[in-house]
């Protein structure tokens, strides 16, 4: 089920109640909040059950095997585990793409492959969970985490409704031990919680989904449109994923404060970076950090020298562009941006305040143009669509107006105020230090505009592809 559906708004209440009333008593707690879980991941098919229980109980298993001793045997152990969770992603994910991959190179040479091919639907969610079971047995080999004889709390460290399906990609350290102690109702927390999924289902059906109609249409024929309007929808479809991502996080991290649980941060107003390295360092954090922490520093991270540490950032983010996507499209994206970040590895460090001030508009506005230019190669659905894109701005007139600039002033203008005003805090409407009639005029504002002019369209959430 999505965030922003009917069901979602029944579903939840009805959960935080059970999970609430059966306080002091974890076991009972973890299994309902396992069976919740499991509902609303089978919402969508109950045929992916299997394979998240399958991740779900090798993982446990190899990690009551594996010790830190990295004996051959935890080795093996690790290994074994490893093939069983990649080889499922693997195959529903990536099959398709590197058989036909291949085919096309033996087809240049002449040869004339006949493969079958997969007709299975990508698991929902499939990318964010096995990242999630990988760091786990990483972490308990290397010594970062112990493995947990607890198997209903680890099943629910695995499957854990509000970021199951798009993250934050969470580690054992940090969400497991959550799921092993007795917690206390936080009605604070709780109101936190509260205004974050307010503020998320702003910027998914207000800003987001609105903003995908202006994108489709700009997109739909790049070849018949003038550069100044690709142009226009390269910054439209950035904030189009932005809010719809940044939307979803918010309502993950905010519904799982209700049980006052506390998830990784996954954004942090990244379009006021002030470079690109900067912006890569606020944008999905949860995926950046677990590339960081179990590819980029296992292959030397910046320890053997300048070019080594270009191809180390190189391979991370050809990894990235690959996760999210089993086309050349997002394996440019991700090429791409790893090279944009090269520079920084010969250039002396210089250090930035923790949010950009007025005098840093005009840096944070080139950074937002490079990173939304790049942005079309993961939009386009191919790289034909993508170059036909690249030859229009290469091509194309500029002195044209651009369709869609409507959209600025409607949209991304008031959300890029409300954040540059909210940048010092988690969530702009994280703290409201008002009258609480000021406060409850601010709710039903933000509860006005999502009745009125959200999008009517039921529009899937961006990353649920991958």
């Amino acid at each position: 089920m999505q965030f922003d559906s009917y069901i979602y708004a029944l579903f939840l209440p009805l959960v935080f109640a059970g999970y609430w009333i059966l306080r002091n008593k974890l076991l009972w707690q973890n299994l309902f909040l396992l069976a919740a879980s499991y509902t609303f991941y089978g919402w969508w098919d109950w045929r992916f059950l299997g394979l998240i229980l399958i991740t779900s109980a090798t993982t446990f298993i190899s990690g009551l095997v594996i010790k830190k001793d990295h004996s051959r045997r935890s080795k093996m152990w690790l290994a074994l585990n490893l093939i069983i969770n990649l080889g499922i992603l693997a195959t529903f994910k990536y099959f398709n793409f590197f058989k036909d991959s291949f085919t096309d190179i033996l087809r240049f040479f002449g040869a004339n492959p006949d493969w079958p091919t997969l007709n299975i639907l990508l698991p929902v969610g499939i990318s964010f969970y096995t990242l999630q079971a990988i760091s786990y047995s990483f972490d308990v080999y290397n010594g970062k985490a112990q493995p947990t004889r607890n198997v209903v709390a680890f099943f629910v460290y695995i499957a854990f409704f509000p970021q199951l399906v798009a993250g934050p990609i969470e580690r054992a350290r940090n969400l497991l031990p959550q799921f092993l102690k007795k917690k206390n109702f936080d009605y604070y927390n709780a109101v936190i919680g509260m205004r974050q999924i307010l503020w998320g289902l702003v910027k998914k059906l207000v800003i987001a989904d609105n903003l995908a109609g202006y994108v489709d249409s700009l997109l739909y024929h790049p070849s018949v449109m003038s550069a100044s309007s690709i142009f226009m929808a390269a910054i439209l479809f950035a904030f189009q994923i932005y809010a719809d991502f940044s939307g979803y996080s918010d309502i993950a991290i905010g519904s799982a404060r209700l049980f006052n649980i506390k998830l990784l941060p996954n954004f942090y107003y990244p379009f006021f970076s002030r470079n690109m390295k900067e912006l890569w360092q606020r944008w999905h954090i949860s995926l950046m950090t677990w590339l960081r922490e179990y590819i980029y520093f296992p292959l030397g991270g910046s320890r053997r020298g300048k070019w080594r540490t270009c191809l180390n950032i190189m391979i991370v983010f050809a990894v990235s562009g690959l996760w999210h996507g089993a086309d050349w499209t997002f394996v440019t994206w991700g090429t791409v941006n790893g090279l944009m970040l090269l520079p920084f590895v010969f250039l002396k460090k210089k250090t930035y305040s923790d949010h950009a001030q007025l005098r840093d508009i005009p840096k944070c506005l080139l950074t937002f143009l490079i990173f939304a230019l790049i942005f079309l190669s993961f939009r386009s659905p191919n790289i034909a669509h993508l170059q036909e894109c690249l030859i229009t701005l290469a091509h194309g007139s500029y002195l044209t107006m651009p369709m869609g600039i409507s959209a600025i002033y409607c949209y991304i203008l008031p959300f890029v105020i409300v954040e540059w005003f909210g940048r010092k805090q988690e969530f702009p409407i994280m703290t409201l230090k008002m009258p609480t009639i000021a406060r409850w005029a601010i709710y039903w504002g933000l509860l006005f505009l999502i009745a009125f002019y959200g999008a009517k369209a039921d529009i899937q959430y961006i990353y649920f592809q991958f």
